[in-house]
């Protein structure tokens, strides 16, 4: 763990608030003889001689990881050729720790005077028996559990059960440099940070170490006041508030949730003007909220994750779960008006798009020719910024590149950027990695001035969220700005 900063100190973008090594972490099963178990890193890897389940890169590796891998390797190699669910492995990892380690005496520094032990995280214990998804997951888990772990007493079962809770509500998922999911872990200090769908912070991974980072400046370091995002941020408020209450169990009320700026452009269509670039409000299906408000008995109540009270906007009407009238269906700016077949167009585009994108949900790999077609019907009726269109072009982006086809992946990387920038912000990984992508594809097509441009915007940000010593910025960054600037 590492933190230099005093409480006086004032914070600039890029100054790394934390760092932390994982009190315990798996690698994700998807990842199984692909990557090493120890340091995370994607290279050529071989089994464990004693379980045959877990891979290191070397010996090294191999012996740094014994201390922790020595109890779980006799078991794995019992049950073997069963494979141990991932969240099975994670628990069982707590309770050895718990139980066998230093777990409970731990103490994990957020500042020269201030920690975080294994008793003060939340385990939401009453949300979690009222949850009955995550109670059969609990109970599939036990089951596993008691075959697996034959060589140490389980707690009993309300022990057990918070163990459990601290797991899923303050587990990291751990991100590889592209972003994707690798592995998740539990980082005690870093677990005092709460949510915001504005955060003023962000986490990223150098193998099992997480950073935080500040992304905007601020007067001083106060940690009741860091916040970073627990979630993708390209969804419309209802649908983030509805991820954070069914995995943390809070409403989230930030002042980005009730922005009327993105609230009006969220399911917006274009306006007919074709010189009128202001989102068009079009009500499209009979319910259609885009925000939840909480209810005026419940607000007192209502806590974000670590348990501070939030603030209410309860006197905001930020919906858009209304029939349509005259007005929603001119323009507010210039006052086009939306003709009938304009607004059924509007209505199937966005309903054949909603179907689409939920179709591709969960799995990965977009399908080019869907995301195609989605882009077609949205074509001159939906707003750029639409929500569902920016999803779209997410997905077409990535497909585009899996299959090659860089002239296209350049024409939605253009029209992919803004959306990026309103909905996740200026300084987001993802955006300075939209901008490392788009600039490489351009590096390859010699469209070297473009590419150029387009790099230079990927290491402004990656220098603030990432730093100058983290392998995304040295290793893929930084060769490809040098030959960018070299062949210029």
């Amino acid at each position: 763990m590492k933190n230099n900063f005093t409480m006086e100190m004032a914070i600039k973008a890029g100054d790394i608030l934390l760092t932390e090594k994982p009190f315990v972490y798996v690698l994700s099963s998807k990842e199984k003889g692909v990557r090493c178990d120890n340091c995370l890193q994607k290279l050529k890897v071989l089994k464990c001689s004693g379980c045959q389940f877990v891979h290191y890169c070397g010996r090294l590796c191999q012996k740094n990881a014994w201390n922790e891998h020595k109890w779980e390797c006799a078991n794995l190699k019992r049950v073997a050729p069963k494979i141990i669910p991932d969240g099975a492995r994670m628990l069982a990892k707590i309770i050895n720790r718990l139980g066998r380690g230093d777990g409970h005496s731990y103490r994990a520094y957020y500042s020269t005077m201030s920690f975080r032990m294994w008793k003060d995280l939340m385990s939401h214990y009453p949300d979690l028996k009222k949850d009955v998804k995550r109670m059969d997951h609990f109970t599939s888990l036990c089951v596993v559990l008691f075959e697996f772990l034959q060589d140490i007493s389980l707690p009993n079962t309300v022990e057990l059960m918070g163990m459990y809770g601290r797991m899923v509500i303050n587990s990291f998922t751990i991100l590889d440099i592209d972003m994707n999911s690798i592995g998740t872990g539990i980082y005690l200090a870093s677990s005092i940070i709460d949510h915001s769908c504005n955060p003023n912070a962000v986490a990223t991974f150098d193998g099992k170490t997480i950073n935080i980072r500040a992304i905007k400046d601020m007067p001083l370091l106060d940690w009741r006041q860091i916040r970073i995002s627990y979630i993708d941020l390209l969804k419309t408020p209802y649908d983030r508030q509805t991820e954070l209450l069914e995995n943390y169990y809070f409403l989230c009320e930030c002042d980005r949730c009730f922005d009327e700026t993105q609230l009006k452009v969220l399911h917006a269509a274009k306006c007919p003007n074709s010189k009128c670039d202001n989102p068009v409000k079009i009500p499209w299906r009979d319910s259609c909220e885009l925000v939840r408000k909480p209810s005026a008995g419940t607000q007192d109540d209502q806590c974000n994750q670590n348990g501070d009270p939030t603030n209410g906007h309860c006197d905001i009407d930020a919906t858009n779960n209304i029939e349509a009238g005259p007005k929603d269906l001119e323009c507010s700016a210039c006052g086009a008006k939306c003709s009938e077949k304009y607004v059924d167009v509007f209505k199937k585009a966005m309903e054949f798009t909603e179907m689409h994108l939920l179709n591709m949900k969960g799995t990965s790999v977009a399908y080019v020719d869907v995301c195609k077609f989605c882009l077609e019907k949205q074509e001159g009726v939906l707003h750029p910024l639409n929500v569902m269109h920016a999803q779209t072009l997410d997905h077409a982006f990535d497909a585009l590149i899996q299959v090659q086809l860089w002239e296209t992946a350049c024409v939605y990387a253009e029209r992919l950027i803004p959306c990026f920038r309103f909905y996740y912000g200026e300084r987001h990984p993802l955006v300075g990695l939209l901008h490392l992508k788009y600039g490489k594809i351009l590096l390859y097509k010699m469209d070297l001035p473009k590419a150029l441009e387009q790099l230079k915007m990927s290491e402004k940000i990656l220098k603030i969220t990432h730093g100058d010593r983290h392998p995304l910025y040295k290793e893929q960054l930084l060769p490809l700005l040098s030959q960018a600037m070299l062949e210029c």
